[in-house]
């Protein structure tokens, strides 16, 4: 009898531990975890004014940054409109994610980038790293850049000017020239 008494009392107390409140966890997204608070804004518009012109415009689909004021700004997609000196659109950058630091003086783009700009040259790349003040642009992957007058030219790497009046490729080189004997017979440029 002892001993039912034990097991009876055992199994009424496993019971009631079983059946009392319970702690539940709380259950935690697989996706990333955002480690600091964070400003997010979606279908935006940004503008950027220096001495009171419009220089350009940036529209995204979604734009995040931290709330320090020492964080980048992270856009998905770029869509960015370059104004020349009295207001005239200039410039279009498209590309398929960039960033930009604090000051907005760096602005790196990644994955499908293509300009386009005022004269008709057009640069593709996977890569390309703009620097606002010293209007130089740079990359280390392939790029292509197509003149109007249909001259395409490839290589790996490059050092340019903002608006691709001048450009050098690092390695890699080359280029198909359509009409290449008549343009030198009628000494033609070449942009």
């Amino acid at each position: 009898m002892k001993k039912f008494l034990s097991l009876l009392s055992f199994l009424v107390l496993c019971f009631l531990l079983n059946c009392g409140p319970q702690k539940d966890t709380i259950p935690v997204g697989s996706e990333d975890v955002i480690t600091e608070p964070r400003q997010e804004f979606g279908d935006a518009s940004l503008f950027f004014y220096e001495n009171g012109i419009k220089r350009w415009r940036l529209d995204a689909d979604h734009m995040s940054r931290p709330l320090a004021d020492t964080g980048k700004l992270v856009v998905v997609p770029v869509r960015i409109m370059v104004y020349d000196t009295i207001g005239k659109p200039s410039t279009r950058i498209v590309a398929d994610s960039g960033s930009t630091d604090s000051r907005m003086e760096l602005f790196d783009l990644w994955g499908s980038v293509f300009i386009k700009t005022e004269e008709g040259m057009m640069v593709r790349s996977e890569q390309l790293r703009w620097f606002k003040e010293t209007g130089k642009v740079t990359s280390d992957t392939y790029v292509q850049i197509e003149t109007p007058k249909g001259d395409l030219l490839r290589g790996k790497g490059l050092d340019a000017v903002d608006n691709f009046s001048r450009f050098s490729f690092k390695s890699d080189v080359r280029g198909k020239f359509p009409d290449f004997r008549r343009r030198i017979e009628e000494q033609d440029d070449f942009f």
